[in-house]
């Protein structure tokens, strides 16, 4: 029955509809100003942003997605104030297993900073897609989180992994740029950091990545700030030298042209 009502629906969706779904499906959280940007983009501003909350609203009432107010410091109230979220159907549909809205929980609220730390993520994906939309490097690939996660076996044979808060791959000028993120907001230690530096650097010594992809992703922190940047530079200046390499750190406001830059 909740199949035959989800593939009712799934007929009667807009291509728009779609698009709105599988950016929700792509960055897990999203407001109505994200959905405007990525989906109405070639709107006036205005319209984008009613034909967002419009379409959203629909959304909801189908069943396919769920909103909560917006918790997360420094974030606007009122309409705007909301994010939105796939709801298990919704998931169903753009065939994603997991993700916010997989336990359909109406009660559930994610923590402040967790909401803060999501929508930093969502907002470098729109950054992205704005930047595409206007000549810049194509949006290859865009995983988040979970979805982002790898599992390898250390020099022990102990089974670890890491999960990046974003893979990120880009095609510019031809070529394929990959990246895992970590958007940092200030809120880890430094030993947290070298924890993290040295996973990764197991997972490239493992050379699964290399295996399946041909490539290991640069590892890009993204940070808010210089004095932020300078504390992850000396965590990575303490890696071992053939090490150091493979990371990066930039300002939020830096953070395109990083990405768009060789990590070689």
């Amino acid at each position: 029955m909740i199949l035959s009502r989800l593939s009712r629906l799934d007929e009667d969706l807009t291509s728009r509809e779609r698009l709105v779904l599988e950016t929700l499906a792509i960055t897990r959280v999203a407001t109505a100003e994200h959905i405007a940007h990525v989906v109405f983009g070639d709107e006036e501003r205005a319209t984008a942003h009613r034909l967002a909350h419009r379409h959203l609203q629909r959304l909801t009432k189908f069943g396919l997605v769920r909103r909560f107010a917006n918790a997360s410091s420094g974030r606007k109230s009122g309409p705007a104030g909301y994010v939105h979220v796939l709801t298990s159907a919704g998931l169903t549909l753009t065939r994603h297993a997991s993700g916010p809205g997989a336990g359909q929980r109406r009660a559930w609220r994610p923590s402040p900073p967790k909401l803060r730390h999501w929508l930093a993520i969502c907002d470098l994906y729109v950054r992205l897609v704005i930047e595409a939309r206007n000549g810049g490097p194509a949006v290859r690939q865009f995983l988040v989180e979970a979805d982002a996660r790898r599992t390898y076996w250390d020099s022990v044979g102990r089974r670890r992994s890491i999960q990046p808060d974003a893979l990120v791959r880009i095609v510019a000028g031809g070529l394929e740029l990959s990246w895992f993120v970590e958007i940092d907001l200030a809120t880890e230690s430094p030993a947290v950091l070298a924890n993290k530096c040295r996973a990764y650097c197991a997972f490239e010594l493992s050379g699964l990545e290399q295996e399946r992809h041909g490539i290991f992703p640069g590892v890009l922190f993204i940070v808010p700030g210089d004095h932020r940047a300078r504390r992850i530079a000396r965590v990575i200046a303490d890696q071992p030298p053939e090490a150091r390499g493979l990371f990066r750190v930039t300002t939020e406001a830096a953070a395109l042209t990083a990405l768009r830059t060789s990590s070689s």
